[in-house]
């Protein structure tokens, strides 16, 4: 049990130092949910705490003061967050959900569009001849109506940036995520004054409005030197991963140890001996955070060593052997690389089993056939 739970809390802290970037993605949309249950659940524990409305013993249809329009309910905001769920499950699984997604939001935009058209030829005709000559600085009283704000426009933006960071990943996904937490936070944080200025209303009867917005400029400029200082970042850790020999550069492997012959003499799969001299019955390279011998094959019934060669600098590795059932068959020390180790592997039955870095399980496996 306490090397089960060592074991995921290796793959746990893997993540902050060599992050899966496919995971993380992946981990998005429960993210989301999570935001979404935390706020629905605090909105609903203060409308809990909230006093009793006051209400006489019949309740009154609101009526629209004289003059306002004020459209019906509308299933247009249920459909666009549907549409944009379906998008961003399609953003994580690829090919036909992707499609569906694209097709689901824009259905449901332009649903949206044409209600806001239908509203808009509804209002625009009786109202040009009815306008006061003198126009009021503020909604009539009792009409609470919020002023002009940059959120949406900020949101938009918020948007713009994590989509940027899921095309590129790296640190354009983690500025992507900050910039859209900022501008989202923000938006909330109008909306709870809103909300209070609501409750306040019950006792004093007037519903007033929150301050007007101002310009931005500070946030918005923050945001884009945030978005451009990770795109430097992106393209500086690129150019420096090309020039050390990370996977794409041009730089061919480093030839074998000594004059010998490349294979090792060991069971299939093998392959030549590591850089660090150091020679097993199997041997296995990991670089790129991924094994290059992704096959190899062991002798049963008896004990027999690998060379495991970590060709990634700074980087931890291992090799943990595990049976068809996923129990841990072997597992080897952690270290990190550029380093060579012998790890010795007791008598294993014949089969087929899987083997893997416990610090990267989703990135780095393969099959091992002991025979």
């Amino acid at each position: 049990m306490l090397e089960r739970i060592w074991t995921r809390f290796l793959e746990l802290t893997a993540q902050f130092v060599t992050p899966d970037w496919g995971v993380i993605i992946g981990l998005l949309p429960v993210l989301f949910a999570i935001i979404v249950v935390v706020t629905v659940l605090g909105m609903f524990v203060r409308l809990m705490r909230a006093p009793r409305a006051r209400r006489g013993r019949q309740r009154l249809d609101p009526s629209t003061p004289p003059g306002i329009h004020m459209p019906g309910p509308s299933f247009a905001p249920i459909f666009a967050a549907i549409g944009t769920g379906l998008l961003f499950l399609g953003l994580v699984f690829n090919g036909l959900i992707l499609v569906l997604g694209v097709i689901a939001l824009v259905l449901t935009l332009l649903y949206w569009l044409a209600e806001g058209l239908r509203i808009y030829d509804h209002d625009i005709a009786p109202t040009e001849t009815v306008l006061p000559a003198v126009v009021s600085d503020g909604p009539p009283p009792g009409v609470h109506m919020p002023g002009p704000s940059w959120r949406p426009f900020l949101g938009a933006f918020g948007m713009f940036a994590l989509f940027l960071g899921l095309v590129f990943g790296g640190w354009l996904l983690s500025a992507g995520v900050i910039v859209l937490i900022a501008t989202l936070v923000g938006w909330l944080g109008d909306a709870v004054k809103e909300y209070r200025e609501t409750v306040r209303a019950d006792a004093t009867g007037h519903l007033a409005n929150i301050p007007e917005s101002r310009v931005p400029s500070r946030l918005f400029g923050g945001l884009v030197v945030l978005i451009l200082s990770a795109a430097v970042l992106q393209v500086t850790s690129f150019a420096i991963g090309e020039a050390s020999g990370a996977p794409g550069a041009s730089g061919a492997p480093p030839p074998a140890a000594s004059g010998g012959p490349v294979g090792s003499g060991g069971p299939a799969g093998s392959g030549g001996p590591p850089a660090g001299g150091a020679t097993g019955d199997v041997t296995v390279e990991a670089k790129g955070i991924a094994f290059v011998q992704t096959s190899w094959t062991g002798p049963a019934g008896k004990p027999f060593t690998i060379a495991f060669d970590n060709e990634d600098q700074g980087t931890p590795h291992n090799i943990e052997i595990q049976d068809a059932s996923g129990n841990v068959a072997f597992k080897g020390d952690v270290f990190n690389g550029v380093d060579t180790k012998i790890y010795d592997v007791p008598a294993l039955a014949a089969g087929t089993y899987k083997f893997l870095c416990i610090v990267h399980p989703t990135a780095m496996t393969g099959t091992a056939t002991i025979q």
